[in-house]
């Protein structure tokens, strides 16, 4: 009798259990952001020019985020990537600069949950940016590299605004550099006297709040429809730093629109699609 028991144990109770558990899991979402943006362009590069350069720039972003592990929904990491592409008129519209830009950044965020429609995420991001400049109407030295590494303070607020069907989600992101190191060439000096002659003295350079400041604001309003999410917004960025008594500046003023959506992958025809999920936008 006490065999049958164990039998009927083992066939029965622990399969349920087991049931349960998967029932009970919860599944890691990956959350990707997509967008494009169109910005009207500000820059100053006294190695090339000492005038101001303004006009029109596109940019393609992706973003994805995640939870560290699904028992912990209140730290979760990211990824940023930005592609750029910018043409640019001086004063007199007489020189046109071009400019093409990539900036990639990782980081982390810790999930302050103010009340179930609100909450903050602080923490922080690495990146590395680069970017390409060509003035043509500069003989000597027409091209111009901006090469730096930043680590950056990030926060961002959402808040959920319940509509009759729907609801829809406000998103205020900011960040901002604090220390890293910058390639900066001294003026009048050439790319083949630097690296050609390895003459690259005061090129490289330490990065704080004292000779780099910016300031990166997105505004958007997440849009539920009936087989999409989308993102409307603007966004702004305000960039300053200094070095070998140059002075570059870098500002952005841009519309964004784009879409997400949460991601699992899954694989073979007896698994069935995972339930319970946990996403790091809600």
């Amino acid at each position: 009798m006490k065999n049958t028991f164990l039998v009927l144990f083992f066939l029965v109770i622990v399969p349920n259990l087991n049931a349960q558990n998967a029932d009970t899991k919860k599944h890691l979402l990956t959350n990707y952001v997509s967008t494009a943006e169109l910005s009207a362009l500000n820059m100053t590069d006294p190695y090339l020019s000492p005038l101001n350069y303004s006009g029109i720039g596109i940019s393609y972003n992706i973003e994805n985020s995640r939870f560290l592990t699904a028992e912990n929904n209140l730290l979760s990491s990211q990824n940023k990537l930005k592609l750029q592409a910018g043409i640019m008129l001086n004063p007199q519209i007489t020189a046109a600069m071009m400019y093409l830009g990539l900036n990639y950044g990782w980081g982390m965020q810790y999930h302050f949950r103010i009340n179930k429609d609100f909450q903050v995420l602080a923490g922080g991001l690495w990146d590395v940016d680069f970017g390409f400049k060509d003035l043509d109407r500069n003989v000597n030295n027409p091209v111009n590299v901006d090469l730096a590494t930043n680590l950056n303070l990030t926060g961002t607020a959402k808040y959920n605004i319940p509509m009759r069907r729907k609801t829809l989600q406000l998103q205020l992101e900011v960040q901002t550099p604090v220390v890293g190191f910058m390639f900066v060439p001294p003026g009048g000096a050439s790319y083949f006297e630097m690296f050609q002659l390895g003459n690259q003295t005061d090129a490289f350079h330490f990065s704080s709040l004292y000779n780099k400041r910016g300031l990166n604001t997105k505004f958007v309003v997440e849009v539920p429809f009936n087989r999409s999410v989308w993102h409307f917004g603007f966004r702004t960025s305000d960039l300053k730093y200094s070095a070998n008594d140059l002075v570059f500046t870098r500002n952005e003023l841009s519309l964004v629109v784009g879409t997400t959506f949460n991601f699992i992958g899954f694989a073979g025809k007896k698994n069935k699609a995972p339930e319970n999920f946990i996403s790091p936008n809600e």
